[in-house]
């Protein structure tokens, strides 16, 4: 994937839901389990719950007939007691637990209706896109110690996005630039499909870097890199995209397993994933109670992601380059309206 391709494979997933729940026929529902699945990952189950209940409401909307599991109501915003008018109206029997099972349709019933096939599922679309991108990564030690080192991160405020790129100094620490850039945000959050929603904003906030040749050797990104469920979490997606070394670092472990033992300040311990060495728990030399995640992003091995971070941590759990993308984003985050 290019850097020009990244807009043109992130669906329009909150149209896509809009069209399923539509698709739902008057006397019968579904439930937010069956849309996920329809979207093609199970996981997407507890967006699709949020949005029911965020979502603006229009009046030909058909939310009212999504329900919880089991048939119980409530996930719809317009509330439990409308819903449940509106779908006795509908002919569905509302019982004092929920519908009755013969009035939910299940997610290959639902596919059959709009016509939708297996390899037509957006989520699925992003996971092999994800696959793919796996197979690009390059697991190597940096050619020699960086100059510099940035952190990327994003923040938001309703549908805007705001990404932050500050550059420091290496192994010093010292802030040397900062920018910023808003855009809207084009796809939710789901577990595991964070770089459809981040990397957007992060390139835009990249390339503005590069335009004032503020392009550090090292690239930090608030998020997983190989140690994510599919091998391909945001920082190795960015790191592949723009073809730079790039490290992940989160404050939990998406997945592996590490070693079981003390973590002492400044030190190490190894986590695996697939039988594979990708990352490392790192507690800050400042002895921070807190340790934090590192794992290989792109063009990068898990020494050299261990000897970038390990000095620029000042007095936060976080190091520096993310703790101040962090901070500013967020700040400017909420003077958005």
């Amino acid at each position: 994937m290019s850097e020009s391709e990244v807009d043109d494979v992130v669906p329009d997933l909150e149209a896509i839901l809009r069209q399923c729940i539509a698709a739902i026929p008057p006397g019968r529902v579904t439930t937010c389990g069956a849309l996920a699945e329809l979207l093609g990952d199970r996981q997407a189950a507890r967006w699709v719950g949020t949005w029911l209940v965020e979502h603006t409401h229009l009046e030909e909307c058909a939310c009212h007939r999504v329900v919880r599991v089991g048939g119980r109501l409530g996930r719809s915003g317009i509330g439990a007691d409308v819903q449940r008018d509106l779908l006795r109206r509908e002919g569905v029997a509302v019982l004092p637990g929920g519908v009755s099972e013969e009035a939910i349709i299940g997610p290959q019933e639902l596919a059959s209706l709009l016509g939708i096939e297996d390899e037509d599922r957006p989520l699925r679309k992003l996971r092999a896109i994800q696959e793919d991108l796996r197979k690009k990564v390059i697991i190597t030690p940096l050619p020699a110690d960086p100059k510099d080192c940035a952190g990327v991160d994003v923040s938001y405020r309703g549908q805007w996005a705001v990404a932050v790129y500050c550059r420091v100094s290496w192994p010093g620490g010292e802030k040397l630039y900062e920018t910023s850039v808003v855009e809207r945000a084009r796809f939710p959050y789901i577990t595991s499909y964070l770089a459809f929603r981040e990397l957007s904003p992060m390139l835009s906030v990249i390339r503005k870097a590069a335009r004032e040749d503020q392009l550090a050797d090292v690239i930090a990104v608030d998020g997983s890199g190989l140690l994510h469920p599919r091998g391909m979490g945001i920082a190795s997606h960015l790191g592949v995209v723009i073809d730079r070394p790039t490290i992940g670092i989160t404050k939990t472990l998406l997945c592996g397993q590490m070693e079981q033992k003390e973590l002492l300040p400044g030190g190490t311990l190894a986590v695996e994933w697939e039988g594979r060495h990708l990352g490392v728990v790192l507690r800050s030399q400042r002895g921070h109670a807190q340790p934090v995640f590192l794992s290989v992003g792109h063009r990068i091995d898990v020494e050299g992601c261990v000897r970038v971070i390990r000095p620029l941590f000042a007095q936060h759990r976080l190091p520096d380059p993310i703790y101040w993308a962090d901070r500013l984003s967020r700040a400017l985050a909420r003077q958005l309206k």
